[in-house]
């Protein structure tokens, strides 16, 4: 009989509908919502070490940010931008409705016409 093979510290297996990251450590996998690591900051982790190779290896280490002026959204800190091609930006962005444009593609706003 196949076993199913087993991830993260709940011990479940795969689900594609669920948010994973693997630990650079460990090399293991684990639930985003499992381990307190939201799909929206996945990107701006440079090195993840899951809680139990936290205890050996350190702290998870966040990338150095660049352009720190394109991150500057003049929001609430508690908003957070989407990262562009993303799951949730795509998502984000079908949901979105766009209003129609009186003029076609074709329009050229230099001469109007």
């Amino acid at each position: 009989m196949a076993t199913v093979p087993v991830y993260c510290i709940c011990r479940l297996p795969y689900d594609v509908t669920r948010f994973m990251i693997e630990c650079d450590a460990c090399k293991d996998w684990f639930h985003g919502s499992c381990v307190g690591v939201e799909e929206e900051e996945a990107p701006d982790i440079d090195i993840y070490h899951c809680p139990n190779c936290e205890k050996t290896h350190g702290k998870s280490t966040l990338k150095k940010k660049r352009n720190w002026h394109k991150h500057d959204t003049g929001q609430n800190a508690e908003v957070k931008p989407v990262q562009n091609g993303s799951q949730v930006f795509i998502k984000e962005l079908r949901s979105r409705t766009f209003p129609r444009l009186e003029f076609g593609v074709e329009h050229n706003f230099v001469t109007g016409e």
